[in-house]
């Protein structure tokens, strides 16, 4: 079930990635950390660390296709690491609390592919302050956005309208 739900995951974070690239949106939200942060819910490292892989590969390939392959997956494997760590050691209830953690992820993310980049081509290259902002604000609004959503009961609600329906 968890390997159908991250496949899934990707394909919507790349086909939306493309839809606000076709956009030009000039901070869009990182949905592939959104599933790897969804992995890492439950404080399990290694299955967050499995999606972080080919989420951070997907990225890779669209947003820098043949060069440096591999940033993207070595954050997000650390990224989904340090969530599920988190996620084992305490317990984030409120859509704020997770919203908070998924921008310091992107903070986090950043920082890493930054360094990452100053260590290998000698370029250091920080994202633009405002940018990474915007960017780590609309994720965490996201995010928290869909794990209130995810704690709604769907399936009670449905029951009791359909009760309803039938007196």
């Amino acid at each position: 079930m968890k390997p159908l739900r991250v496949a899934v995951g990707l394909s919507l974070a790349v086909l939306a990635t493309l839809a606000l690239g076709a956009l030009n949106m000039p901070a869009p939200p990182d949905f592939f950390l959104l599933v790897v942060a969804d992995m890492a819910r439950g404080g399990a490292a290694v299955p967050a660390m499995l999606a972080g892989l080919p989420a951070g590969l997907l990225q890779d390939g669209l947003f820098a296709p043949g060069r440096l392959l591999g940033l993207h997956a070595f954050s997000k494997i650390l990224i989904g690491y340090l969530l599920a760590t988190v996620g084992a050691r305490t317990v984030v209830e409120k859509p704020v609390a997770v919203g908070g953690l998924l921008m310091g992820a992107v903070l986090v993310e950043a920082a890493t592919l930054t360094f990452l980049i100053w260590v290998l081509t000698g370029d250091f290259l920080p994202p633009a302050p405002w940018l990474l902002a915007a960017r780590a604000a609309t994720t965490g609004l996201l995010g928290g956005l869909l794990y209130a959503a995810s704690r709604v009961p769907w399936k009670q609600r449905r029951e009791a309208r359909r009760r309803v329906r039938l007196n």
